[in-house]
Parts: structure tokens; sequence; C-alpha cells
């Protein structure tokens, strides 16, 4: 009678989990394509279940950057040809007042220049990266956009820049666009070659700590005076004219304007705890939904979903049509300016929590938390995620990359498009750290093991419910009757074809001599290696799953083919004289298959 058999395979792999810790309540069912169970044609039905929780979906740190942050720090990784670069200041305490250049193979500081507090994250266009700087009102004469060679760190131009500039910066082919954080706050409009200025707009507030956004040749930006008192404005990116503006409900502070392609455009306002919709045509309030705290994070936008996170820890995923709820997770006491960065299925973000910050990653359409890596300081900076990388600023003077897929493409604008989605439009790929494709034909499961990352991966250990036998794809045996299997290493972009069996493909034993004393082909009594004198025939036995017909068994003396039976038992009379040790192997051929057993002997005459 046939019975069904369920068949768990689960992917343990060999790196380390210290800090790690995985949250999923069950295992993630993954088959051929990753992404759900797969029932093979079998003569009994088999269920293969990859489980990837004890790995944290392939979260692994590749490196930490010391000196490269702050005590307190908010700029955003730009990321792209093999270079990571990151904005510190000091003005919430010690640090840095750079911009720092780092490899991101080791994690090494291949430059850093001196640019004075940087809140915002670089801006890459071409072989020029650019960042602003604010003093929050400390030295307001001393605040510049600046333009450095990305390569060397030389210093192309700066720009003073009244008010500093607390946010990112907007760029198009001709010009970049920007607000100054404070005092006579105002949006600008630079020449990216010099530094020029082309066109300015006042606004009469005095505070915008906002990221703009560049929208078919507009400019959105959010001002505000007294906390309760503020603008959204539209200015025309060719002449700096206005085209609308919309008063809000009260001030926004850290957060992003977003767009949905829709139509519509997305705000947060720290000061009234809410999330909120306008029309880009013109600016009329289209939903608000109550946030639990005030807001300092960036939203993001995906696939008809606004996310974003409070002060009090909650991150959201709301409806942008209609505001309505989707989800919230509470993630941690406190979400900063990190904010939610999303790519393939995930939301990454981290936890302004001192000693129990960490950085998450949550399912996007659930909020479940898929992993939480602790770090032993607040994380207040955005994650960037590029290339299969991680990378994200901390409070603990360090940067941070972790290895979590394949990427495609390069992301030039790290974490923002320039509608300030969040969102990496490829995403990844792979959050395996191996990928198992396995088929059946009759009693014999094909699994094609695949390392997809760039880098060599060890110690893959493989598990099943009961006892297996463990074959090459050549069919030779490399492990019998045992519910586990290791793959020592498997280099990068390479791939491993096991067949596993209940029961043995077939197998080849040699079966005379034994461990003893032989003399003249007669057992004399046991000895604790096989010792010869004079001739011997040497049998072996052939164990098989089916009955089909052996093709033949070769038997070998130190790897000279000696003799090939073609009929059972399987002999051979070895009477050469000899003197000294040889290794006797024999092989068994069948459909295309090979087993072998292997016997070291001593020989005198």
């Amino acid at each position: 009678m046939k019975r069904k058999l369920s068949v768990l395979l689960i992917l343990l792999l060999g790196v380390s989990s210290i800090g790690v810790e995985a949250i999923p309540t069950e295992s993630q069912k993954i088959a051929t394509d990753l992404q759900h169970p797969m029932v093979l044609d079998f003569e009994r039905e088999i269920t293969i279940d990859i489980n990837i929780s004890s790995v944290a979906y392939g979260l692994e740190l590749l490196w930490k950057a010391n000196t490269t942050g702050t005590n307190y720090e908010e700029s955003a990784v730009t990321y792209t040809d093999g270079i990571a670069y990151i904005g510190s200041c000091s003005t919430h305490g010690a640090g840095h007042d750079k911009i720092f250049a780092v490899d991101t193979t080791n994690g090494e500081i291949i430059w850093s220049n001196d640019t004075g507090p940087g809140y915002v994250g670089p801006v890459i266009d071409g072989d020029v990266v650019y960042i602003g700087s604010c003093t929050h009102g400390y030295d307001p004469d001393n605040e510049y956009m600046y333009a450095f060679d990305r390569f060397t760190g030389e210093q192309l131009w700066k720009t003073p820049i009244y008010g500093g500039i607390a946010e990112s910066v907007q760029y198009d082919e001709q010009k970049m666009y920007f607000c100054s954080g404070f005092y006579e706050t105002k949006m600008y409009a630079l020449n990216k070659n010099d530094g020029s200025i082309n066109w300015t707009y006042p606004t009469g507030f005095s505070v915008c700590p906002n990221k703009p956004m560049l929208k078919d040749n507009a400019i959105y930006g959010a001002f505000w005076d007294n906390y309760y008192v503020g603008k959204l404005y539209k200015i025309n990116a060719t002449t700096g004219q206005e085209t609308w503006n919309t008063s809000l409900s009260s001030g926004p502070w850290d957060n992003s304007i977003t767009a949905d392609g829709q139509g519509r455009i997305f705000l947060a306002i720290y000061y009234d705890s809410s999330m909120n919709a306008y029309s880009e045509q013109n600016g009329q309030l289209l939903w608000t939904y109550p946030l639990h705290g005030g807001s300092l994070s960036f939203n993001a936008y995906h696939n008809g979903y606004v996310f974003i996170a409070d002060t009090l820890g909650h991150v959201y995923a709301l409806n942008a049509s209609t505001g309505h709820l989707l989800w919230e997770t509470k993630i941690g006491g406190c979400c900063d300016i990190s904010s939610p960065t999303l790519s393939g299925g995930l939301v990454f973000i981290g936890t302004r929590d001192g000693p129990d910050g960490a950085f998450y990653a949550l399912n996007e359409t659930t909020g479940s938390v898929l992993w939480r890596y602790p770090i032993g300081a607040s994380v207040t900076t955005p994650p960037s995620i590029v290339d299969g990388m991680m990378l994200c600023g901390s409070d603990g003077w360090n940067m941070y990359a972790f290895d979590v897929g394949v990427g495609g493409g390069d992301w030039l604008l790290h974490r923002y498009d320039s509608w300030n989605t969040a969102y990496s439009p490829v995403g990844l790929d792979t959050w395996q750290y191996v990928r198992a494709s396995c088929s059946s034909q009759q009693d014999i499961i094909t699994c094609v093991v695949t390392n997809v990352y760039d880098h060599q991966v060890q110690n893959i250990s493989l598990h099943l419910p009961f006892a297996a036998y463990w074959y090459s794809e050549s069919g030779e045996l490399l492990k019998e009757n045992s519910d586990t299997y290791t793959l020592d290493t498997l280099p990068a972009g390479g791939s491993q074809t096991l067949l596993i069996s209940q029961e043995p493909f077939f197998s080849i034993t040699i079966t005379k001599p034994e461990k003893a004393l032989y003399v003249a082909n007669v057992k004399l009594l046991p000895f604790f290696v096989p010792l010869l004198f004079g001739s011997i025939e040497v049998q072996a036995t052939v164990h098989e799953i089916n009955k089909s017909q052996v093709e033949r068994v070769e038997f070998y003396i130190d790897e000279t083919l000696q003799e090939t039976d073609t009929v059972a038992p399987y002999s051979w009379l070895w009477s050469q004289r000899s003197l000294g040790s040889h290794m006797i192997k024999v092989i068994a051929y069948k459909n295309d298959k090979s087993a072998t057993d292997a016997l070291k002997v001593w020989k005198i005459f």
C-alpha cells in the first residue's frame, strides 16, 4: 500500500548566530521556486520544507567600520561601484564633522573630508558626491553645500547656505534641489557643475528639516513655524515659481514627501502625530491617519501602501488610496529617523533604544518580525539596500554592512528614487544563503544545492527526519544510513547535486579477504589487517534497490584494472606474486550508476 511520507529538508547554514535573533513562528515553506510548498510527483507524496529561520533569512554581518560615525548618526548611506558614502556630525555630541568613503568589500575607509555637521545622506551623480552641512543654529555662517570627487575625496566646490541643509538633496540633469533648514528658510536650485545658485524661493517660515521631493519638474517642500503653523509647497523646478501651497495641520520634523504616481503625495507630521495624503494637483488633504506618537521617520511607498514609523516604536502599513490600516507592529521603544526601506518583500528599519537598539526585518504584507539583530546602540539612520547588502550607520560609531541576498542593478540613489519611495524597483531576488531545488524519480530524490552568493559558503548541513543514503551525482556513496549530510564547502556560484534514498541505490562490499591471516586462500585466524600469503580469491557482493542486472564488476589493484566479472557471485583470483601493501578496489556498474568499495591489504608471495 502506498503511504505518504513528509520529508523535512532543513537548510542550516554555517554562519555565526551571535547577536542574531530569528523570530519566525513557523518555518518558511519553500521549494524549487523558493516561495511555496512543492508536492513532488512521487510514488509516495513528499513535501519538502526548507527551514531558513535559524539563519534569519540569510542575514550575515559582513563587517562594521569604526570611526565613520558619531554617538548620534542620522546620515543615510549612499552606494555605487563598491564604495559606500556616509556623513557624520558632532552637533549632538562627540563625533566627526566629515564625509567618509568606505570600501564595501572590507569596511576600510578609503578617504574622508571635512564638511561640518552632516545630517544629510550624501548624493552620488556620476563621479561626484554631494553633501550639505547644518549646525542646527550653532554656527549659521558656516554651513555649506559641498561637491567632492567620489574617488579621491578632493573638494570640487562649496556654496554657503545660510541655515544649512538639514535633509537630503534631489537632482536632475542640470541642477540640485534642497531646502535650507533654519532661520529664513528657502528652496534652492544650484548648478551641479560649479555650485552657483540658479534660483531661490523664500517661504517666510523659519524651520524646514524635511526631505523635499522632485517629481515631474516640480519640487515639493514642507515648512513650519511655532510647531503648529506650516505649509506644503509645490514649486516649478525650472523657474522657481510657486504652483500652489496648502496649510498643514502642524509642523513636520525630519519627515519626507513621497509620491505614488497616482496623483497622491504623502507627508507625516510630527507635531500632531499623523500620516497624511494630499492631492498632487492642488494640495488638497485627501486623508489623515492618527499615529500613536509623533513621527520622525521618512515614509516609503510600495505596491499601493505607505509605510511609516513613529517615535513610540510602531511601524505602520497604510492603504495609499484610503488611509486604512493594513497592519501595525511595535518593534521597540522608539523609532527615530531610521525609516522603512523596502526590498524583496521585506521592510528594513532600526530602533533608537540605546543598548537595546537593533536592526529589524518585517514581512511587507503582514508586518510580522522576521528577524532582529541587536547591536547594543541606537539606530537613528535609514538603512539602504543595494547589491545584496543592507548598509546603515548607528549611534555606536559604526557603519554596518549585512549580506541579505543577491541584489539586482546599481541603485545610485541608495534608498530613494526621485519620488522618495524608499523602494528598490529591482529588489532582492534571493534571501537564502543557499538554494535547494529538488525533484524525484521512483525512489530517488535529486537535490541541487546552489550557493547564490558571491563568496564561498562552508559547513552546509542537510537534515532529514529519517536515515537515508546520500550519493553524489555520479552515484558515489557519500554517507550511508544517516539523517544528516554536511557539505564542507561550496564556492561562489557553485552547486552540488545530491541523490538521496531511504534504501541503497546499490552498493558493493568486499567480502573476502577480511581482517584475517590467509595462507593459500584459506582463512586461518583473525588479524588486525588482511595479511595474505600466496594466492587469494577476492570476492565482492552487490546490494541493490531493485533486481535489474548489474552490468559488470571491476577488480583493481592499486588503481590498475585486473579483471571484469559480469555474473554473480563476483570474484577474481589474485595469484600474482607480491611483497608489501596494496589497495584492492571493486567497482560495480548499473544504469549509469556505480558503487565502490576498497580495502588495504598486505601480501607476501
